[in-house]
């Protein structure tokens, strides 16, 4: 018997209630640890298998199937190399209406309720036709933007990749004024870089996260008459700026 519970300590108690016996007398493996994850996104309860003492487990339908699978390795060869000649269409982006937005609102209060951040959804709206706008403020904001930013790249590209799979929109997400902050300073930044232009190559610092997009759309409208590339390395995302025709 296979029982499902948010910790060990209960899934344990919940095998002895229903064989109705002492934990003692039970044989017991674990095929899942809890996880709580982070904030909420993969949390994972406890998940145990559970016989009476002198029983043996059920044989898994994996195990039983490997000695057919090992006879196949040609098949399973042919297979993986008529999928490598496959190609990958991708799929058009969804378009945005307000259906959309409350779910993803509701789902989102959903998910900071269970973070224990004293944070609340104050927005979410039609970005444009393909992209949805999010902003999350409250008492935590600090907490969740973290040192320079870290813990608010961590939220944002697992909140970026949840609504690009169930969706498949984009997002700007906003916790406080922090991508406002960033957005600015990402102003500064090009400011300079077009005050020091002479027709020449640009190589930015790398950018990454939600700032990568922030600074490729600023730098192509400061940049009209020039082709813009991006290119990722070990640091992040860096926009290369050709030189000017």
């Amino acid at each position: 018997m296979k029982i499902e519970a948010i910790n060990l300590t209960q899934a344990y108690q919940k095998a002895a209630d229903e064989f109705g016996c002492s934990i003692t007398e039970l044989n017991i493996r674990v095929i899942q640890q809890p996880s709580s994850g982070f904030l909420g996104f993969f949390k994972k309860n406890a998940i145990i298998e559970v016989v009476k003492k002198g029983e043996k487990f059920p044989q898994s339908e994996n195990l039983s199937q490997k000695p057919n699978d090992e006879k196949k390795p040609q098949n399973s060869q042919k297979t993986r190399s008529a999928n490598s000649h496959k190609v990958r269409k991708e799929k058009p982006k969804a378009t945005i209406n307000d259906e959309i937005c409350k779910d993803i609102e509701q789902k989102i209060t959903n998910l900071i309720a269970q973070s224990g951040f004293n944070l609340s959804v104050c927005e979410v709206k039609i970005h444009d036709e393909n992209s949805v706008y999010i902003k999350i403020d409250g008492d935590d904001s600090a907490l969740l933007i973290g040192k320079e930013g870290h813990r608010y790249k961590a939220f944002s590209y697992m909140i970026y990749n949840w609504i690009s799979m169930k969706y498949n929109l984009s997002v700007v997400f906003e916790v406080a004024e922090f991508l406002q902050n960033q957005s600015k300073h990402i102003d500064s930044y090009i400011g300079a870089l077009r005050a020091n232009a002479n027709g020449s190559k640009i190589v930015t610092k790398p950018f990454d996260g939600a700032f990568v997009k922030i600074a490729s759309d600023k730098i192509k409208e400061s940049f009209p008459d020039r082709t813009i590339g991006i290119k990722s390395t070990r640091n992040g995302k860096i926009i290369i700026i050709d030189e000017k025709n």
